[in-house]
């Protein structure tokens, strides 16, 4: 998703070092900024959440997609206008700066530096510097492990916790490895302390993060693998474990199985196919076919009771045909995914597919795209109408922009419901659906303080 984040905190006065955060793309890219806002803190700076209350403002961007990219861009001319009557510094980074680098300086004037995607103790030394009066530069060197961080966390209930970065799985058309560089696992002592610290703080649920989870260990012999790992974080009592992005290529019986014997692991599985062709998956360098993915899905239909698998998927990638693209949609209507997160493709810099034609028209593209969110629409309209009348449990996360409070059942189903509170683990009554989620009623609340 591309969407931009601004992280919530509570209102400062009379500050004289005061840092506004800004994200677009993944759950990464936001876990990396509670990052950003960590050693920022640690150096003396006050988060705010209004761009025109700060002295210095952080954007952390994503590569992609091209949309994602030019909502950053479109973002800098607040910046601009608040330069006219202030002091105000502007640093970009992220996949974004580590990609574009000094570029990013030579286009945009607002710019003050760039940063990448790695690195970020070093952060606060680097802003010191261009407020002291230092010309404009890029630094985006990148580092060859996870960063432990002192995050500050933008929910209580919920933590996102890093187990790996990078990825080596090189898909055609995928700036990761280019912006993040390889995949590195991080050493599984930390993650379980980082884990039972959340937990100790109040955290209800905790979310595994990493570009492709389930290749966790997989470049350090010394450790473990991802099914292990996630036996080891639901053993220290945390309520819910949640895992992405996972890879087709890299999924095992193992994960399902420990998915399948663990009350704690949700019954949820995130596993992007991109494309429903055999010949387009092939030219995306993605590692496997149709029938490999089919087989993974019924492996956990047949092993866990009510999984959902949600998807991402990419239409008009190049050389796709309307006979690809039809079988894209017959891969909608075999698996029936709870939700789709669906692009059209982009041509992203220095990737193999950029070196292709992108020969699919723009309007066929968005014609594309239309039709598989209509048919997705209808699929989880579907599903969610044969939730109504059941009870299901959830953690709720956060009050409702109209009333009620918002949580998510435990395949990840989101779920407005009357009579909730923040952080309250409950057994809700679904009462209606739409193809965007559930509604209904508290039943039994299980508890705040925790389980037994």
């Amino acid at each position: 998703m591309d969407d931009a984040r601004s992280m919530e905190y509570p209102p400062v006065a009379n500050m004289t070092k005061r840092l506004y955060v800004q994200t677009w793309g993944c759950q990464m890219n936001l876990h990396q900024s509670e990052g950003l806002v960590g050693v920022m803190v640690r150096a003396g700076y006050t988060p705010v959440d209004r761009l025109d209350l700060a002295d210095v403002v952080l954007f952390n961007g994503c590569m992609v997609r091209q949309k994602a990219e030019e909502k950053v861009y479109g973002r800098i001319g607040a910046v601009v206008e608040e330069k006219r009557t202030r002091d105000v510094t502007l640093g970009i980074g992220g996949c974004l700066g580590q990609i574009h680098g000094e570029s990013l300086l030579k286009r945009f004037a607002a710019v003050d530096f760039v940063f990448g995607s790695s690195d970020h103790s070093s952060l606060p030394a680097l802003v010191d510097r261009i407020r002291q009066g230092s010309e404009r530069l890029a630094e985006c060197a990148r580092v060859h492990t996870v960063e432990e961080l002192p995050y500050v966390r933008n929910s209580r209930v919920t933590a996102m916790v890093t187990i790996t970065e990078g990825c080596s799985n090189c898909c055609s058309y995928c700036i990761v490895p280019r912006a993040r560089g390889p995949m590195r696992s991080r050493n599984p002592d930390a993650i379980l302390r980082e884990v039972e610290s959340v937990l100790e703080s109040g955290a209800r649920e905790v979310l595994l993060l990493g570009q492709n989870v389930n290749a966790y260990g997989t470049d350090q012999p010394r450790f473990d693998g991802f099914a292990s790992l996630l036996r080891r974080v639901a053993a220290t009592g945390m309520w819910r474990v949640r895992f992405t992005t996972s890879h087709p290529r890299d999924m095992s019986d193992d994960v399902l199985d420990v998915m399948a014997s663990t009350a704690s692991i949700c019954n949820h599985l995130h596993l992007p196919v991109q494309s429903g062709s055999d010949r387009i998956l092939a030219a995306m360098n993605r590692g496997y076919a149709v029938e490999k993915y089919l087989r993974i899905v019924d492996a956990a239909r047949e092993r866990i009771a009510g999984i959902n698998i949600t998807t991402d998927l990419i239409v008009g990638y190049p050389g796709e045909t309307e006979e690809d693209f039809a079988e894209t949609i017959a891969l909608l209507d075999r698996v029936r995914f709870g939700s789709v997160f669906a692009a059209k493709y982009s041509v992203r810099p220095l990737t193999p597919s950029a070196r292709v034609e992108d020969d699919v028209p723009e309007a066929e593209k968005a014609g594309r795209l239309e039709r598989v969110l209509a048919r997705q629409r209808r699929i989880a309209l579907e599903q969610n109408e044969q939730l109504v009348g059941q009870d299901v449990e959830v953690l709720f996360e956060a009050t409702a922009r109209h009333g009620g409070c918002i949580g998510r059942a435990t395949d990840h189903r989101t779920i407005v419901a009357q009579g909730g509170m923040p952080g309250e683990l409950a057994t809700v009554r679904v009462e209606a659906a739409s193809s965007g989620g559930l509604s209904g009623s508290v039943l039994v609340r299980e508890g705040i303080e925790g389980r037994q």
